[in-house]
């Protein structure tokens, strides 16, 4: 394979994502040592059709963290290499893996007047994975020096981006969503401004229109990388948004308090990943864009 370095973000841009992956990769790992997300996956598994697995939970869940913690610590620690190259073909493998957990009816909403695909439940959180594991390749490929995977890594980056925005923020039109946003919002001294001027399906509505002319304009970016950087830097001021949620809502464990993070606060903690992946897509030119 011939390998090029041209149109990609520089070493030390990659050299900080390792680590900011590797960081929440470690987080995440290490949580799932404690009962709250022994629990947790206990419940998940027993929703997607699996209560034999449900009742191994009490060991599964500590063994995927072990895994975890070790793709995360050597992401964090690594110097450039062969360890952080082997660490981020696991992370990318290991957070691909993840989207899997979409082919289960516990990623769906049932409840009337829903019922099933597209109307999205707890699988919210699993399409994140998608660009978390671009950014997970493009580092492998970036280790390798290697242009075919790093423009790879890129697109599915891309990709990432497109699918959480578009996706979410069309379930903003659905009522399910509208309520379960609101829960988010209201504490938000940023965002219960809202509800002072829409009702809670209105506000909802806006921040999906929103999120959609965001998505419209990262569409663009292997031929217009121009106006893609509108949509881009949105998009990063969206995940810096969200992630105040974490103080206002809160977004720690009940009973446990920071650093101890469950469902919830792993969902927002991990648009600081897709933040770093919108960062490198504003720092590169597409491989269409540098033919033209």
């Amino acid at each position: 394979m011939q390998c090029s370095m041209q149109a990609a973000p520089a070493a030390r841009g990659w050299n900080v994502s390792a680590r900011a992956l590797g960081a929440l990769t470690l987080w995440f790992g290490l949580m799932r040592f404690w009962p709250f997300e022994v629990e947790a996956l206990a419940k998940a598994l027993s929703a997607a059709g699996a209560p034999a697995w449900a009742e191994c939970a009490v060991w599964l869940s500590p063994a995927l963290g072990a895994l975890e913690t070790a793709i995360g610590a050597s992401l964090l620690l690594a110097p450039a290499g062969a360890w952080r190259k082997g660490a981020a073909l696991a992370a990318m493998l290991f957070w691909g893996a993840g989207l899997l957990w979409l082919l289960t009816p516990a990623a769906w909403i049932h409840s009337p007047p829903y019922g099933g695909f597209p109307v999205i439940g707890s699988g919210q959180t699993v399409l994140k994975h998608l660009g978390i594991a671009g950014l997970a390749l493009g580092v492998f490929a970036q280790q390798r020096g290697c242009g075919d995977g790093l423009r790879r890594g890129l697109y599915a980056m891309w990709a990432g981006q497109l699918l959480v925005l578009v996706w979410i923020g069309l379930m903003k039109f659905t009522a399910v969503e509208a309520e379960g946003v609101a829960g988010l919002m209201r504490p938000s001294p940023l965002f219960n401004w809202l509800y002072a001027v829409f009702d809670e399906q209105g506000a909802s509505n806006f921040i999906g229109v929103v999120e959609l002319i965001l998505a419209g304009a990262i569409a663009l970016w292997p031929w217009r990388p121009r106006i893609a950087r509108w949509g881009l830097w949105g998009a990063v001021a969206t995940y810096v948004l969200t992630n105040t949620f974490l103080f206002t809502t809160p977004g720690w464990q009940p009973g446990y308090g920071f650093p101890f993070v469950g469902g919830t606060g792993q969902f927002l903690l991990k648009d600081l990943l897709l933040l770093v992946g919108a960062v490198l897509l504003l720092r590169s030119a597409p491989p269409a864009a540098t033919r033209a």
